[in-house]
C-alpha cells in the first residue's frame, strides 16, 4: 500500500549503479529506509537532497525492512547554512535522531524538535556546537534519561552550577558537592568556561557571540554529554559528526 509521509532525509547510500537505500526521519512512522530503485540515473533535479523534508510516497513493507520509493516532493530545504560548521552541526543533528529508537507516542514531538532546531541553525553564523548541545540535552529529557543539568547526583539539589561529572554515580555534580568528592580518575572536573556554557545551556541561543571556544573546551563537553548518555542508556553515543565539528576550533 502507498503510503503519503513528511519526513526528513537523513542520508543516502549507494545500493547498485542506479539505486540508493534512502534514510528518512518521518513524522508518522519514525525512522525508516527506503530502497529508491533507478533513481541515480534521473535527471539531477530529480535527485534527493539530505537535510531537505519532504513529502513522500513510498509502498509500505509486508514485514520488517526496506519501504519502496514511489516520489518525494521537496517542502522545506534545511541544506543551506551560512557556514560549514553550522552545516556540519545540522548534519550531526540528524546523525543523533538516527541513532534513537522513539517510541511511537514520542516521534511528533522529536519530529517537530529536529524541525526547529534545523530552522534555528539557519540564522547561526558562528559557535553552532552551542546550539547542537542545547538540541542534545532536549533530546536526552525526551528518550527518558531525564536532564543530565538538572539535579547533583551527590545531594540532589537543583544544580546552579555544574562543576563535575562524576563517572561512579552517572551524573553531574554541583559545587557545594566537589570539595567531598575525593578526585581521582572517576570525577571529571570541569573547566570555569565548560561550567557556564552548561549553566547557560537552556538559553545558549542569546550567547553566542559572547562565548570563546577551543577544541578542549568542546571534548570537555562532548565526553560529558557522552559518558551521561552511555551510564543511562547502557550504549556509546558516538557521533562522527562531533569530530567534525570539533576541528571548526583551535587546539
Amino acid at each position: 500500500m502507498k503510503t503519503k509521509l513528511q519526513a526528513i532525509l537523513i542520508k543516502q547510500s549507494q545500493y547498485s549503479e542506479s539505486s540508493l537505500i534512502l534514510q528518512f526521519f518521518s513524522l508518522q512512522q519514525g525512522t525508516i529506509s527506503v530502497i529508491a530503485k533507478g533513481i541515480r540515473k534521473k535527471s539531477e533535479k530529480q535527485q534527493l537532497l539530505p537535510l531537505c523534508e519532504y513529502e513522500l510516497l513510498a509502498y509500505e513493507p509486508k514485514e520488517q525492512g526496506l519501504w519502496l520509493f514511489s516520489e518525494a516532493n521537496i517542502t522545506r530545504n534545511f541544506s543551506v547554512y551560512p557556514g560549514s560548521a553550522t552545516w556540519a552541526a545540522a548534519e550531526t543533528g540528524l546523525e543523533l535522531i538516527s541513532h534513537l529508537i522513539i517510541p511511537q507516542e514520542d516521534i511528533a514531538t522529536i519530529y517537530n524538535l529536529t524541525i526547529t532546531y534545523l530552522e534555528y541553525l539557519k540564522k547561526v553564523k558562528n559557535n553552532a556546537i552551542l546550539i547542537f548541545w542545547r538540541f542534545l540535552n532536549r533530546i536526552t529529557i525526551l528518550s527518558g534519561i531525564g536532564n543530565p543539568l538538572s539535579n547533583c547526583c551527590i545531594c540532589n539539589n537543583v544544580i546552579s552550577l555544574p562543576a563535575a561529572y562524576l563517572k561512579s554515580k552517572g551524573g553531574f555534580v554541583c559545587e557545594n558537592c566537589l570539595p567531598e568528592i575525593y578526585p581521582n580518575d572517576a570525577l571529571l572536573i570541569l573547566s570555569p568556561p565548560a561550567r557556564k556554557i552548561l549553566l547557560l545551556l537552556p538559553e545558549i541561543g542569546n550567547h553566542l557571540e559572547e562565548i570563546t571556544l577551543n577544541r578542549s573546551i568542546v571534548n570537555e563537553i562532548n565526553t560529558a554529554f557522552a559518558l551521561y548518555w552511555q551510564a543511562h542508556h547502557k550504549q556509546t553515543l558516538h557521533l562522527k559528526g562531533l569530530s567534525v565539528l570539533a576541528q571548526f576550533y583551535n587546539a
